[in-house]
């Protein structure tokens, strides 16, 4: 049996997507930033089955089944941990060693080695432009644009020489091949010649959100024609290789998940992100020299709860926005349109106005169904019949993909008052429309065996384990918060081996500085600890502040284990100091 590297793991499953995977078994709905259906684990008749895309995992509240992709896929299909992980691996087109190590597997040995070639290459471009004469050329045209010193360091930029063979000769005296450098996509072999592909270019080190360096992204800085005397290419990004897919990555998305925030800016352009994360807001990405993709979409989606299109104002900006929100809405995600004026790109807006004024625009920033129905709007001549027909026809398109009732009865009486057409005419329309959609959207299920009996389990033993999981699923989303709770109340006194286990790690996480990425525990968890862990994850209590909560949710826990430990104590002066401790805490 081969032995899989945590890193390998992580890999397959972060290149499938779990709701993609229980739509084949559950037709889900949106409920918020969830999913629900009918558990497939056990017969009911309300749906009490949840799954996040964000967070990759799905509990139900029912029978108390849970935990990530590999824990479903395991249960559904009937699999052990190795069978589950070939089966989604075969869907996410990553090939498995049969035999021996892992560490022997000539493709995961090949990807090591870009991983190590990528980074030291990364070093190499920083050095150029930090350290060396060669490399101020670069340092001016990132100054001019307003970048900084610090900034430079946090993306790591650097500076590709104008020589032809400068990085090939470094890394030969490293010990690489040139096939292997050939493979990482940073030289260029042709014929008999081999050659840097990277030349004269401001440098992008594209990174993941493990911290390995993908591939690269270069600015020319001189147009000067190349030797063929064409001119060359103002973007030049790594081909793809086999760890790099320019359709499955995003540029920055290593630092816009730090920043917590629930919604994300997708723009076209590096300089476009570098300038909006300078000036403060970290919460942005670029697609990396292609149209934006449906896996692009649910990768990002995983980390917010709406999608902020910020792409040029230009007409090749415009039809990009459009065919973003149509690969958005597919997904079942949510977009709203940031709207510039007087600035062809973010970059461009917030050196004329400011960061504060961009930060208006993203609070602003209308839904891309209004978005859409506005646009329509300027494309037809309103005062004809057949303008008013074709409006009323492209706007009613723009809401097929809306859940809310509510919304979607909104935009239908603004339709009819800018069109003169009557409300029922138009919801007639939209009918039809949706009938289409959902012809579309209600492809056969894949049939489920009957369950088997499943003993229904209380999300929580008692009220105290209740307590207990909310304050860390509070703990999980606030690095602040979890450091108060950690100082109250140690990870070795929850309740039970599983929350102890649950708390350590989220504690640990945090005290790293980096953000806990549950869904990666979680698919290696047994069975009965992933069924807890998702628990905490799919907790989706609204709260007017977390602080207060995380306060209130402490001091009911420490009550109630004073209350444990005075029903079993016997000895008086114990139960006097526990009640003196009961009492003090009755007064905060």
């Amino acid at each position: 049996m081969p032995r899989y590297s945590d890193q390998l793991i992580n890999e397959v499953i972060s290149e499938n997507d779990i709701v993609d995977y229980v739509s084949q078994f559950v037709r889900l709905k949106s409920n918020g930033r969830d999913y629900v259906g009918l558990c497939p684990f056990h017969k009911e008749k309300s749906p009490s089955f949840h799954v996040s895309r964000d967070k990759q995992v799905f509990h139900c509240f029912g029978c108390g089944a849970g935990g990530g992709l590999m824990q479903f896929v395991m249960r559904i299909e009937g699999l052990d941990f190795t069978e589950a992980l070939k089966l989604l691996a075969d869907r996410a087109g990553i090939v498995l060693p049969e035999e021996g190590d892992i560490r022997d597997d000539k493709k995961y040995r090949q990807k090591q080695r870009i991983f190590e070639i990528n980074k030291i290459a990364a070093r190499f471009f920083y050095d150029v432009l930090t350290k060396t004469d060669e490399g101020k050329v670069g340092l001016s045209y990132l100054y001019k644009r307003g970048i900084t010193p610090k900034t430079i360091i946090s993306y790591g930029l650097g500076y590709a020489p104008q020589s032809y063979d400068a990085l090939l000769g470094a890394m030969r005296k490293k010990g690489y091949s040139d096939n292997e450098l050939a493979d990482a996509g940073v030289i260029v072999k042709h014929d008999s010649k081999v050659y840097d592909r990277f030349n004269g270019r401001v440098m992008f080190p594209i990174i993941d959100l493990r911290g390995n360096v993908l591939g690269f992204g270069g600015r020319i800085i001189s147009d000067s024609p190349l030797p063929s005397g064409k001119k060359p290419a103002k973007y030049l990004n790594t081909s793809n290789t086999p760890v790099f897919d320019k359709g499955r990555n995003l540029f920055s998305l290593n630092l816009a998940k730090k920043s917590n925030e629930r919604r994300m800016i997708l723009c076209e352009g590096y300089m476009d992100v570098i300038s909006v994360y300078q000036a403060g807001i970290p919460n942005i990405v670029a697609t990396l020299g292609t149209a934006f993709t449906e896996n692009q979409a649910k990768l990002l989606s995983k980390y917010c709860d709406e999608i902020l299109l910020c792409y040029d104002s230009d007409d090749a900006g415009k039809a990009a926005t459009r065919r973003a929100i149509e690969i958005i809405n597919s997904i079942g995600a949510k977009a709203r349109v940031i709207e510039m004026k007087d600035a062809k790109d973010p970059d461009e807006y917030i050196r004329t106005n400011g960061a504060q004024m961009f930060k208006n625009l993203m609070d602003e920033a209308p839904s891309s169904s209004e978005y859409l129905i506005k646009n329509a709007r300027k494309n037809f001549n309103l005062d004809s019949e057949d303008g008013k027909i074709g409006y009323v026809s492209k706007a009613v398109e723009s809401l097929v993909n809306i859940r809310d009732s509510i919304e979607v009865d909104a935009y239908i009486k603004k339709i009819a008052k800018e069109s003169e057409i009557s409300v029922d005419a138009i919801y007639a329309e939209y009918k039809k429309k949706v009938a289409v959609q959902k012809t579309y959207n209600n492809a056969p299920i894949r049939k489920v065996p009957a369950p088997a009996p499943t003993q229904i389990k209380k999300p929580a033993a008692t009220r105290l384990e209740a307590a207990e999981l909310r304050l860390l699923g509070l703990c999980l989303s606030d690095k602040k918060i979890c450091r108060k709770v950690s100082n109250e109340i140690p990870a070795e006194e929850y309740m039970t081996d599983i929350l102890q286990k649950i708390a350590a790690w989220i504690y640990e996480k945090w005290e790293q500085d980096e953000q806990p990425d549950a869904g990666t525990l979680i698919n290696t968890m047994p069975p009965e600890e992933a069924e807890t862990a998702s628990q905490i994850l799919c907790i989706d209590d609204q709260y007017d502040s977390k602080e207060n909560a995380a306060e209130q949710l402490i001091l009911s826990i420490k009550k109630d284990k004073i209350e444990l430990l005075l029903a079993g104590e016997t000895n008086p002066a114990k139960i006097a100091e526990l009640i003196k401790m009961r009492d003090k805490l009755g007064r905060k």
